[in-house]
């Protein structure tokens, strides 16, 4: 937006004073603000600076030197021949009474067998006075879910809200050049050009009021101080005086807090410097971490087995039960030529039914079922179709076949269990009907 207050506009005129970024400063840059990397495929290594490639001999650990630009690099096994990579960093200047931060992007393209593209321009700059008001002119942000970009005339920003709700206005610099110069008040309290972790304004407004953040700050702890704002910072601070007091420098925040946690799961003092300062972070992390993985997966197999024993428990009771309700159904059979239909006499023939014909009435329980009566159709003796017949309403309420299809013989089933529904009826009224055992149709 356009310049509107007297602020906005001294911001303006005094951004046009600043000095133009320096061809040393740009090689700063290039060097130290961009990752130096080699891809090694099966058969040779390229250089992602000079683009050029050398032998696999070369690498050692995981680093070799590229013997055509002696750049040091950190190799990665891809077969990817084209990268691309951005990175922002700043320089910090003291213009009359403000403290300016003037953030750049820096963006580098690689290939295979050319050396490598920077594009590098200002983006964004942080205008701020000694009462914590922030100015802030520059490109636009244009923030979408497929790109990233800034852009646009060079105008006065509105952050829009504070850095917490993640402005698009909110620069973190990945390092800031050594000509940097901070004010005197901002310097005591260890705010200088090794910056890292939080943006020179999130130090201004949060170190002078937050000694913890100051000794992070001062003891170059910087990985800790990019958590600084975190309830974690306060309840591993005991461990992070111990490292303080044996300078063991944090170097991967992350992974460091989750070997703590690792340690208390486990009851270990984290008070000890043995166990907070461990020399292969990494190992001793992975270490830990399978060894609770061992725990957990012998504490899952226990919980499984005993719910296992409970499962079969349930199932010899509901078995037991099942016989002693519908007993009184077991002597019913209808045939009608090749096809015989007959009560499911007991848990294990649920199991048998649902297995052969792949469908749930043994998985969904219908055992448990008291006002359900379940039967199995056979066609030449193979299973066919189970029927559930509802003996509130006496009805059929379902006969499903092989993976809950109908058979070619449904009909003449689901006529079958009709034409001999008075006989169930009469059992469900403790009625036996006169014939014995078997009906013909």
């Amino acid at each position: 937006m356009k310049a509107r207050t007297k602020l906005q506009h001294q911001v303006t005129d005094l951004s046009q004073s600043l000095p133009r970024i320096s061809l040393r400063q740009e090689a700063w840059a290039h060097k130290e603000c961009l990752p130096h990397i080699g891809y090694a495929n099966k058969t040779s290594v390229f250089c992602l600076d000079c683009g050029e490639t050398f032998s696999l001999d070369l690498i050692k650990r995981k680093r070799a030197t590229c013997p055509h630009c002696n750049t040091k690099l950190t190799i990665e096994h891809t077969k990817k021949r084209t990268s691309e990579r951005t990175n922002y960093f700043a320089i910090a200047h003291v213009v009359d009474d403000f403290q300016v931060v003037e953030n750049f992007e820096l963006i580098a393209y690689y290939k295979n067998g050319k050396p490598v593209k920077h594009f590098l321009h200002a983006i964004l700059e942080d205008w701020i006075l000694p009462n914590g008001k922030v100015t802030k002119i520059g490109n636009l942000h244009t923030t979408t879910g497929c790109c990233d970009s800034w852009g646009g005339n060079w105008e006065i920003r509105d952050n829009g809200s504070a850095y917490w709700n993640n402005s698009k206005y909110d620069v973190y610099a990945r390092k800031y050049h050594p000509d940097s110069v901070f004010k005197p008040e901002y310097s005591k309290y260890g705010i200088n050009h090794n910056l890292s972790g939080l943006s020179v304004i999130e130090s201004i407004k949060f170190i002078p009021n937050n000694p913890k953040l100051e000794t992070l700050l001062k003891a170059k702890q910087y990985s800790l101080l990019s958590k600084g704002l975190s309830y974690q910072i306060n309840s591993f601070w005991p461990s992070i005086k111990i490292c303080l007091r044996n300078r063991y420098i944090v170097k991967d925040v992350s992974i460091w807090m989750d070997y703590l946690e690792l340690l208390r799961y486990f009851k270990k003092d984290l008070r000890n410097a043995i166990y907070v300062c461990p020399k292969n972070i990494k190992k001793e992390h992975d270490r830990l971490m399978n060894k609770k993985r061992e725990i957990l997966r012998l504490e899952e197999q226990e919980r499984a087995r005993e719910a296992a024993i409970k499962r079969q428990q349930k199932l010899e009771t509901a078995a037991v039960q099942y016989v002693e309700h519908f007993k009184k159904y077991f002597d019913l059979e209808f045939t009608k030529g090749n096809i015989s239909i007959k009560v499911l006499q007991s848990v294990d023939e649920f199991r048998e039914e649902g297995d052969e014909l792949k469908h749930c009435v043994f998985t969904n329980e219908y055992y448990l079922k008291q006002k359900s009566l379940i039967l199995s159709a056979r066609v030449d003796c193979i299973r066919a179709e189970t029927i559930e017949i509802s003996l509130e309403k006496m009805k059929i309420e379902q006969s499903r076949g092989l993976k809950n299809q109908a058979t070619n013989h449904h009909d003449e089933i689901v006529a079958l269990v009709n034409r001999n529904l008075e006989q169930i009826k009469k059992i469900a009224n403790n009625n036996r009907p006169r014939s014995a055992k078997k009906q013909e149709a």
